[in-house]
């Protein structure tokens, strides 16, 4: 499978949100780094169980466009939870094998990243936070 036929498959998978047909598309030392807690998740399993949590807290996730430079990956998608409608980029890179070794996600506009991450940050050993205006802070 070339590296371009993995990472169409895995992106498939996500947007139907079938974990187990992305897992096959991962090496076993993959890192997710993601907006939800600020360490990184490690390992194919654990990277599994991160996208399988998403996926059941959100409505959709939509992938949108694949833009391919060497080993390098950005996927745009999009995500919605309720009223809270997502842009999202994965910046994602391939080993040799042509499997994902890593993953760093970034997610717009903040107040929907927050709704989100209060969501699922908890179900992942993650503390929920909120979005306060600063003249609100204490």
């Amino acid at each position: 499978m070339t590296t371009a036929e993995h990472l169409d498959a895995y992106l498939k998978a996500m947007g139907n949100r079938d974990v187990e047909g992305t897992k096959v598309h991962m090496a076993d030392n993959v890192v997710l780094r993601s907006p939800i807690v600020p360490a990184p998740f490690v390992g194919k399993e654990r990277v599994a169980d991160v996208l399988t949590q998403l996926l059941a807290t959100v409505d959709a996730f939509e992938p949108k466009l694949l833009l391919r430079d060497g080993a390098d990956f950005v996927a745009v998608f999009t995500i919605r939870l309720g009223d809270h409608v997502i842009d999202g980029m994965d910046h994602m890179h391939l080993n040799d094998a042509g499997l994902v070794d890593s993953m760093t996600v970034a997610w717009r506009p903040l107040p929907s990243v927050v709704a989100v991450q209060q969501k699922l940050a908890p179900k992942l050993g993650g503390k929920a936070m909120m979005l306060v205006p600063a003249d609100q802070s204490a």
